[in-house]
């Protein structure tokens, strides 16, 4: 879905008549032009005069006027010089309303907050006065009444409830491709730099995806710092930095970076399958083919079998970035910014995107300021239900992970079919899966591991219903051991010790275990074929 300019939505508001709006941004030089190109097309389309942009915000006493010829604010315009005698801002709002004999837009611009004209409570005045203000447009004894607007511009104001029914809140998304562009050439032009070309400007901006126009223009200010005015190849690698920095001040969203790939996890044998099989499908040729890009999987299970370390891996083997989303983290602040958060958050995944959303342990998160795991809370439940929503009509190109310890703590509208593209049980890893993990983890730990006295069938048949994290724990064990007795190759010894001293977690978690699996059989699938030595001759795959 082709998503409208933020002067198209503004045109459409002012050509609706619209008379109270707001925009939740903090971007003011993008919400300014966009009502200056808006008001200029207004007039065009009706072949009506020209609105005043007027600008009132909290920190100047009198309001400006935006001079079209000067291009630039003037205070003491001549068309609103009257409004000067009045010294506060009710007074300036009532004067527009009834005595300006212009039509007008009138933006209040950062003007919530403690000890602001807004404020930062529910004030009965402002509601009186906003509502007041409203009621113009039933003036129908002056056609100029039908053509007084005003935009309230800033970033989380816990407006008066009772307005709600007249305010009309205009979604702001982030900058696609086409504004970042605009911000590098103006950035590159303020420094007298020359634009960077091709392929590395391709790479700069696909780098800035996410940012709003001020943060992409800090970024693109500090790759040209970085680079002395030569853009090089490091210079994508400096505004993806400061993008994670951005990104990860949200404190709900981290970018994660991956250098493994699934041929780094042992097992899951069928999970990787349908991995590979949808691989390409976020492709051009996959689009024009008609189909359907991923939406995401569900990975539930064994605690240490590998969920997470899954999730963090697809992004890398699809060549697609990472983007870990904490749900627990939005709820917190005043009454309504739970509800902002979670939708600040998925506006910027589907920035990035094609992306990889990664929620671990989803159960937890949406257990939300309830605690108990059951939604048992208004904040919780709207969460929750945003959520579902974005899940179902999000087309840009995000794939979701998410991964949850057991199924049955999880509302049954998230595990329904269509949800998600799959539900996939990561059990505990059979005979043939304990032994590549063996291999990884001995490869990556201890390249040499194939001359010392190690034998592998004995490792797999001591290791039964250990978890793939209980065997890097014996490595790393091992090493330790081979290190503090004069950093030696690792024995066959070093292992065994670990392996006879610990007990799985599995035996304690086997009645857990035994539901997780039924349950995971009814409504998804396994990740992992049965390929255990001892039991899987002569036998088919239930799961493929």
């Amino acid at each position: 879905m082709t998503r409208k300019p933020l002067r198209v939505k503004f045109l459409d508001l002012l050509l609706a008549r619209s008379p109270l709006v707001y925009v939740d941004s903090s971007e003011w030089e993008r919400v300014q032009g966009a009502l200056q190109s808006a008001i200029t097309d207004e007039s065009k389309e009706t072949n009506k005069p020209r609105r005043l942009l007027v600008k009132m915000s909290a920190i100047r006493a009198k309001p400006e006027v935006w001079d079209v010829g000067e291009q630039r604010w003037v205070r003491d315009h001549e068309s609103i010089k009257e409004v000067a005698k009045f010294a506060e801002w009710q007074q300036h709002i009532r004067w527009f309303r009834d005595q300006c004999p212009h039509p007008v837009c009138l933006l209040l611009d950062d003007m919530q907050g403690k000890n602001s004209a807004l404020g930062d409570t529910q004030d009965k005045l402002v509601m009186a006065t906003l509502r007041d203000f409203v009621r113009v447009k039933k003036d129908t004894s002056n056609p100029v009444n039908q053509r007084k607007t005003i935009v309230v511009a800033s970033e989380g104001w816990n407006y008066p409830p009772e307005i709600r029914h007249e305010l009309v809140t205009l979604e702001m998304d982030l900058p696609d491709i086409n504004i970042l562009n605009t911000t590098l050439r103006i950035t590159c032009e303020d420094f007298s730099v020359p634009l960077p070309k091709g392929e590395m400007k391709n790479v700069i901006l696909k780098s800035a995806l996410g940012l709003t126009v001020m943060e992409a223009e800090q970024a693109f200010s500090s790759a040209i710092i970085d680079s002395e005015g030569e853009w090089n190849d490091s210079s994508s690698k400096v505004v993806l930095k400061r993008k994670r920095d951005i990104i990860r001040q949200s404190g709900a969203l981290d970018y994660l970076e991956a250098d493994q790939k699934l041929d780094s996890i042992g097992g899951l044998d069928l999970l990787k399958e349908w991995l590979n099989s949808r691989a390409n499908l976020f492709s051009p040729a996959a689009r024009e083919r008609g189909i359907s890009q991923p939406k995401g999987i569900l990975l539930t299970g064994v605690p240490g079998c590998g969920k997470s370390l899954t999730a963090k891996v697809i992004g890398n083997e699809w060549g697609l970035p990472i983007v870990r989303f904490d749900i627990g983290s939005v709820f917190q602040g005043t009454v309504g910014s739970s509800e902002r958060n979670i939708r600040d958050a998925l506006k910027l995944a589907e920035a990035v995107s094609p992306c990889v959303l990664f929620i671990d342990e989803i159960e937890k998160g949406l257990a939300g300021s309830g605690g108990s795991g059951n939604l048992d809370s208004g904040t919780g439940m709207r969460v929750f239900g945003t959520i579902l929503s974005w899940m179902s009509d999000q087309n840009s190109g995000t794939f979701v992970v998410a991964t949850a310890n057991n199924l049955s703590n999880l509302p049954a509208e998230l595990k329904r079919k269509g949800r998600f593209d799959d539900i996939f049980y990561v059990g505990l890893p059979d005979d043939t899966s304990r032994e590549e993990i063996f291999i990884i983890k001995l490869n990556e730990k201890e390249p040499s591991w194939r001359e010392s006295d190690l034998d592998m069938d004995t490792l797999v048949s001591k290791t039964k219903k250990w978890t793939g994290a209980e065997i890097e724990a014996a490595v790393n064990d091992a090493l330790v051991n081979a290190f503090n007795d004069g950093n030696r190759a690792i024995k066959m010894d070093d292992i065994m010790q670990f392996i006879n001293k610990t007990t799985p977690q599995a035996d304690s978690l086997k009645d857990d275990i035994d539901k997780m699996m039924k349950e995971a059989d009814l409504i998804g699938r396994r990740a992992s074929s049965n390929r255990d030595k001892s039991q899987n001759k002569n036998r088919g795959n239930r799961y493929d």
